[in-house]
């Protein structure tokens, strides 16, 4: 059996990716679909963010909920059953950690942007440390 990873975000390209792996892999009875989304850490600093630290965490724990919610329902409405996870840490750390699991590493691909071009994307992090092979989608 054929394991497929989708690393989740909430931007339109990760939106068609999930449309993609539905079409191409979803209805095969050989291939199991999982996806992923990693979590930011919260950083704050200073005493007086301490009394909001709580409240921070969970709105961005309910906005992650929401976003593995939105694709498992993207996932289920076409019937396909799907297994999630969610960690918390550096995004391309932490799906390079899970991929070596995984047959298939699907992604959206990365904006051209002006700070892309200087610092790099996600996209180029991905392709160029995945252990396993890596399909963009656009």
């Amino acid at each position: 059996m054929k394991k497929i990873l989708l690393a989740i975000d909430d931007t339109p390209t990760c939106h068609k990716a999930a449309e993609f792996v539905i079409d191409f892999f979803g209805y095969r009875e050989d291939c199991a679909i999982s996806i992923i989304h990693v979590k930011t850490p919260i950083i704050l600093y200073g005493e007086a963010v301490l009394a909001s630290y709580e409240e921070i965490k969970q709105r961005e724990n309910e906005e992650n909920d929401a976003l593995i919610q939105t694709f498992k329902e993207i996932f289920s409405n076409k019937g396909i059953t799907i297994q999630e996870y969610m960690v918390e840490g550096e995004a391309v750390a932490e799906v390079i950690a899970y991929a070596k699991d995984f047959d298939l590493l699907v992604i959206g691909e990365s904006k051209d942007s002006f700070w892309n071009k200087i610092f790099s994307s996600n996209q180029n992090d991905f392709s160029q440390k995945s252990p396993i092979p890596i399909l963009i989608v656009k």
